[in-house]
């Protein structure tokens, strides 16, 4: 995988400057599906920069749950997860997980056929600040996820958008020995879960993707091992382990 740098460091700035409005009186819960521009996201400078990764107007999609007991007043985490099926749809036995640990489901919606991987990147960071925008978030935990071979976008996500804390990998991993020493430095202030099993044909390169982290000082990191069939996504009781160890 090779990180994105199709964005200047100034403009990362610019993204980071954005303040989140979440003014609303009346806070959607449950699922719902989100629709928006990028010029209705960030600033106006910000998404002309954008605009010839993802048109300023273009009406972009997300798959969003909201816990019900949502309030304002207890910042929720937030999740943001980049489907490989391009769905972006939360599995209904996760919803009791995200309900408890009070974090916000952003699944990605992809329409385009087969997207580069800039574009599926910029995606997932402009769902996150399109919920920061409509609800109060707190900023210490914000994770990004991804399954199988959308595991390395996930970790670009992270190294693009600093503000991303955790990351979340099922059945898929990466790491690289040619990573910067600034992105080795990142990746070891964040923390990390790598979720596998018997039945995962990837699991022997995982583990050694789990222990090239251990080898390199990324102390915050976990790997999880399912005895038994592992799915596609992993199970709910996983997927609170893994936000127990991350929080």
């Amino acid at each position: 995988m090779s990180i994105q740098r199709s964005l200047s460091a100034a403009l990362l700035i610019s993204l980071s400057l954005v303040v989140p409005a979440a003014w609303a009186q009346d806070y959607l819960t449950g699922m719902y599906r989100l629709t928006r521009p990028p010029a209705e996201i960030v600033e106006p400078d910000f998404a002309q920069a954008l605009d010839e990764i993802i048109k300023k107007d273009e009406k972009l999609q997300w798959q969003i749950y909201v816990p019900e007991q949502y309030s304002p007043e207890r910042p929720a985490g937030l999740f943001v997860y980049i489907d490989p099926d391009g769905h972006g749809r939360i599995p209904d036995s996760w919803t009791s997980v995200f309900d408890r640990h009070n974090v916000i489901w952003i699944g990605v919606r992809q329409t385009q056929r087969k997207p580069d991987s800039t574009r599926r990147i910029w995606h997932a960071i402009l769902g996150a600040r399109a919920v920061e925008g409509d609800y109060v978030i707190d900023p210490q935990r914000m994770y990004v996820g991804g399954t199988r071979d959308t595991v390395p976008l996930a970790v670009s996500t992270m190294l693009t958008a600093n503000e991303f804390g955790a990351g979340i990998y099922t059945r898929g991993s990466f790491f690289s020995p040619k990573l910067t020493t600034d992105h080795l430095e990142a990746l070891q202030r964040k923390s990390h879960v790598f979720i596998t099993g018997t039945n995962d044909n990837g699991k022997r390169q995982i583990r050694s993707d789990y222990e090239s982290y251990q080898q390199q000082g990324i102390s915050k990191v976990k790997l999880i091992f399912d005895n038994e069939r592992l799915g596609d996504l992993g199970s709910s009781e996983q997927m609170d382990e893994a936000f127990r160890f991350i929080r």
